[in-house]
């Protein structure tokens, strides 16, 4: 898929589960899998770029998977007000903006933390 078709499908199925804010797509070619904002990978999609496929994801299935990824570097916690936070310890040698006893629980965060532990660089 390319260009016009692909965000059109995408637009599709963010209409139908407009819950789902994250995107993860790949590309035959290249043995890898990227995350993004859904809304990020429209405004920024470079037109000729080829991908294969893509699945939009919600929070929740996001959570899994970077619980999964950290191997218990990160947890979410709940305070007393009912909102959720993330503690998080990232590995040695990660780039971060900025390093914080505690993150909130948002999709930013969840794909800050991602490109951390991945350097960048999700492999399945």
């Amino acid at each position: 898929m390319q260009g016009y078709e692909l965000i059109k499908k995408i637009e599709m199925e963010k209409s139908k589960h407009p819950e789902r804010v994250f995107i993860k797509w790949w590309r035959k070619e290249e043995d890898w899998l990227d995350f993004d904002l859904a809304s990020r990978f429209v405004e920024t999609l470079d037109y000729s770029a080829k991908i294969d496929g893509f699945d939009l994801l919600d929070i929740n299935q996001m959570w899994r998977i970077l619980e999964q990824r950290c191997n218990g570097r990160v947890t979410k916690v709940q305070k007393d007000d009912g909102s959720y936070v993330l503690m998080y310890t990232p590995p040695k040698g990660a780039e971060m903006e900025e390093r914080m006893p505690e993150y909130p629980y948002s999709p930013e965060t969840l794909l800050m933390i991602l490109d951390a532990e991945t350097d960048n660089n999700f492999v399945d």
